[in-house]
């Protein structure tokens, strides 16, 4: 479950986002609630959670100087600010500490779910690059550990499902196989799926696919058709077609960018 700390001065507020918001389904859990900056650290320290939800105007502690301090700590955390304030100052700031997403107040729960887990899926995304990164060389299989579905919980069947995907994205993989392997329908397996990331299986694989494309374009110098492959694409125009459509640019585009970015 990747952890989530929620830190807002208005206890109403705090209380909403924790009973509100349905972390479970989200593949999530609330590990520490905090009302101050200073007390969001201290929870930061000990749970290093994935997510931060964060009131930008707080006393004492505000929310950018939090971030700041959470970034002093050497922690990566995604961070969704909640404002009222929408000033170009603030802005900027938040910008220079890595937040790319805010909710303005009064909060829209709704629109706040649909924010979150699309920040959940972007964090998985970074794990599995990273897991791609220590894990040279790529797409090396390794013998999965025999599992059965006897007291999983959805949650852990998860993560196994995730975990075998993970070490087959060169392979023809499908929702049977996948489903077969931790030992559970695949009705029951589609249904699972659908309510932790909030996306079909084939829309999974294919962002964790491209999403392990643009990590080898921007660090390796294979060709094309040799990283299509790598994911499972045999024919690199079926390649092109799907990373297009998924980046909105070819991959000799995305890489050529990316290098342009480094120069």
């Amino acid at each position: 479950m990747l952890k989530v700390l929620l830190v807002d001065d208005e206890a109403p507020i705090l209380n909403n986002l924790n009973r509100v918001l349905p972390w479970e389904e989200m593949g999530m859990t609330v590990a520490g609630m905090a009302r101050s900056g200073m007390e969001a650290l201290r929870i930061a320290e000990e749970q290093r959670p994935d997510l931060v939800l964060c009131d930008i105007r707080m006393p004492v502690m505000d929310g950018l100087t939090f971030i700041s301090k959470l970034r002093e700590m050497g922690l990566e955390s995604e961070v969704l600010l909640l404002s009222g304030y929408q000033e170009f100052d603030y802005a900027q700031e938040a910008i220079r500490l890595g937040v790319k997403e805010y909710i303005c107040k009064p909060i829209h729960y709704e629109d706040l779910g649909r924010k979150v887990r699309e920040i959940g899926v972007k964090i998985l995304s970074r794990q599995f690059k990273d897991k791609l990164y220590n894990s040279i060389p790529l797409f090396q299989e390794t013998p999965a550990a025999e599992t059965g579905s006897a007291k999983k919980t959805p949650d852990q069947l998860m993560s196994l499902a995730v975990q075998y995907i993970t070490e087959r994205l060169n392979t023809d993989i499908g929702i049977e196989e996948v489903a077969s392997r931790i030992g559970i329908s695949s009705s029951y397996f589609c249904l699972l799926f659908k309510n932790r990331f909030a996306m079909t299986f084939v829309e999974y694989v294919t962002l964790q696919r491209i999403e392990a494309a643009k990590f080898m374009l921007e660090s390796t110098g294979k060709s094309i058709a040799v990283i299509g492959a790598g994911i499972g694409y045999q024919e690199r125009r079926y390649f092109t077609k799907v990373f297009q459509k998924q980046t909105g640019m070819s991959p000799k585009e995305y890489r050529d960018r990316h290098r342009k970015a480094e120069v």
